[in-house]
């Protein structure tokens, strides 16, 4: 299981579990460009599998 968490003002508050990491990541990287806020992919272990910003993102897909 991998959970989404997003940085808040208290530190990292969850929002969401996927079953893969993919689906995961997508759903994070969905919710770091529709609201603007930082996102990580946990996994089970309570490891960091990715951070995900908005510089990120609109590098990824080339946008200004």
């Amino acid at each position: 299981m991998y959970t989404i968490e997003r940085l808040a003002d208290q530190g990292w508050t969850k929002e969401i579990t996927c079953n893969t990491e993919f689906k995961a990541f997508i759903n994070a990287r969905t919710k770091c460009m529709a609201t603007g806020s930082i996102y990580r992919v946990i996994n089970s272990c309570r490891q960091v599998e990715c951070v995900i910003t908005l510089d990120d993102c609109k590098r990824q897909f080339q946008a200004r």
